[in-house]
């Protein structure tokens, strides 16, 4: 999880889209490049829950008006989603705060979050069944690697820069 400066609104990305998609929820999302901002990948649901995740994305680029940026390059498939909220933020705990979208009030700051694989959400039935086995993330060693690389427009598209940085 990165926290970056909430200039850096404009996300590119190559992987699954244009809409959220997990693992056990990515078949209708083409592989692709995508363009959005960082408000459009949060999908408002009626109770504040994580949510924006991508999967099956090779890199992601994000960058501000001044046409600065940071592409992040994963030397195998990864998922992110890009938010103004941190995930504390949708976390009710033990004392709700945030029970309503409209209770939540979006941060100044981009959370960034690059993650090598995410469990499936489940939800076959409406009373909370399990993500099927084949979608669950099991206690083990996992490893990848991302290449975190800042970039002006100047040196070209991020997936030109992206090939030239792995």
């Amino acid at each position: 999880t990165l926290t970056l400066d909430g200039e850096l609104d404009s996300v590119q990305w190559f992987g699954r889209g244009p809409h959220e998609n997990y693992s056990d929820r990515k078949t209708g999302a083409a592989v692709g490049h995508y363009v959005s901002t960082v408000s459009e990948l949060y999908t408002p649901y009626i109770r504040p829950q994580e949510n924006g995740n991508r999967t099956d994305v090779r890199w992601v680029a994000l960058s501000g008006d001044h046409r600065l940026g940071m592409l992040a390059v994963a030397d195998s498939v990864m998922e992110f989603s890009a938010l103004n909220f941190t995930d504390q933020d949708f976390d009710e705990g033990r004392q709700p705060v945030h029970r309503h979208v409209f209770d939540l009030e979006p941060r100044d700051q981009v959370i960034l979050d690059l993650d090598l694989v995410q469990m499936g959400v489940g939800g076959d039935t409406s009373w909370g069944a399990r993500p099927h086995p084949e979608y669950r993330v099991l206690p083990r060693d996992y490893s990848y690697r991302v290449r975190l690389v800042p970039f002006r427009a100047t040196e070209g598209p991020p997936w030109k820069i992206a090939e030239m940085k792995w």
